[in-house]
């Protein structure tokens, strides 16, 4: 059986049923590369904080700022500011008078704990303050949520598996092979418009074929572990398997929290109360850090300030070494602001294969017409 010919079906029925949605995902993606310089820009009342001489204001009353501009807040996750013209970023529900909850993020000014604003989270709003998680939103579920993170992992899948079928198109014959990566025919030609569809896929075929298995990763996680860990184990968070317990009735503060962690504030990354389980997790950064999240957990004792447990996202197998690299590579921060750069360059690169895509289709298309 003749294989040329099925892939050339594959990879044409993929660019037209699939272009579109890969075009708008590489848009939505070249932006949220750069979220936080984004949100930054559009929401400088938000994420801008005054800078302030002398020691920063205690994180308990930064949350208690927070809940005192917004009654029945209480925060899930407090993204300490790593710039001392950056405002606090505290991610949590308020719950309503009549008992309904939202999800919100609060923004608190580090240095005096002032209350700097709030937005809710997953609102569909045109309003500078949502457009950066809008874009998100767009990108990781199309704004339509479990079904729309399903779409997008079958997009990814798809366009995985297309990254492999169309290598032997764009190689026909092992000799001349490094032609492919060249641009010929004259100015408006058929012939130079494949020739840059088929060069520029192939120059950045590692980047794109990146993007696509982590967007797999990423969306299917659960599925994805199932399959590493037939070659490698794979271990979880810690609180996932903790025995739920009450929390105290008077648990020490999140600052104390963080002083059983370390004295220097500028090692932390983020702290999250786990009251389920009756700990706070304080993220720290590590030479094992991958990108710019802390990823080592040290867990605290909501009651005596003891530190029960910790662990590193990098783990002990290659399991959860795969597992690390997946966002880190995919958002492009696992190599600094050149890693975003070659990610944002990847996602131009992705959209005009997409245009060109269906551009060498219709033109074919019309040709063929035109012949009969």
């Amino acid at each position: 059986m003749r294989t040329r010919p099925v892939f050339r079906f594959w990879h044409r029925w993929f660019g037209i049923l699939g272009g579109a949605w890969l075009i708008l995902l590489a848009i939505t993606g070249c932006a949220i590369a750069w979220y936080d310089e984004l949100d930054v820009l559009l929401n400088s009342d938000l994420r801008h904080a005054e800078v302030v001489s002398g020691p920063a204001a205690p994180i308990d009353a930064v949350v208690a700022s927070a809940q005192d501009a917004l009654p029945g807040f209480e925060p899930g996750n407090i993204l300490l500011a790593q710039q001392p013209d950056r405002t606090h970023w505290l991610l949590g529900r308020q719950t309503m008078p009549d008992g309904t909850a939202r999800a919100v993020q609060a923004f608190v000014e580090p240095g005096s704990a002032q209350f700097a604003g709030w937005r809710e989270s997953g609102a569909i709003s045109l309003h500078r303050h949502y457009l950066p998680d809008l874009l998100y939103g767009l990108h990781t579920e199309l704004l339509v949520g479990e079904v729309g993170i399903i779409f997008v992992g079958l997009v990814s899948l798809a366009w995985l598996i297309d990254h492999f079928l169309s290598l032997p198109l764009a190689f026909p014959r092992l000799r001349g092979a490094l032609s492919a990566f060249r641009v010929g025919g004259h100015a408006g030609s058929l012939r130079q418009l494949w020739d840059r569809h088929r060069a520029s896929g192939l120059w950045l075929w590692p980047v794109t074929g990146m993007l696509a298995l982590t967007g797999v990763t990423l969306s299917f996680p659960m599925e994805s572990r199932a399959v590493v860990e037939t070659v490698s184990p794979v271990s979880e968070r810690l609180h996932y398997a903790m025995e739920e317990r009450s929390p105290p009735a008077s648990p020490i503060g999140l600052d104390s929290a963080i002083a059983s962690v370390t004295q220097n504030r500028s090692e932390v990354h983020s702290i999250r109360p786990h009251p389920e389980v009756g700990l706070y997790a304080v993220r720290t950064f590590d030479k094992r850090d991958v990108d710019n999240q802390g990823r080592l957990w040290t867990y605290v004792d909501m009651k005596t300030g003891k530190i029960i447990a910790g662990r590193h996202d990098a783990g002990d197998s290659a399991g959860d070494t795969f597992f690390i690299w997946q966002y880190a590579l995919h958002s492009g921060h696992a190599f600094g602001l050149a890693g975003r750069l070659l990610v944002t360059l990847a996602g131009l690169v992705t959209i005009y294969l997409g245009i060109s895509g269906y551009r060498l289709w219709w033109k074919r298309r019309h040709r063929v017409g035109a012949a009969r």
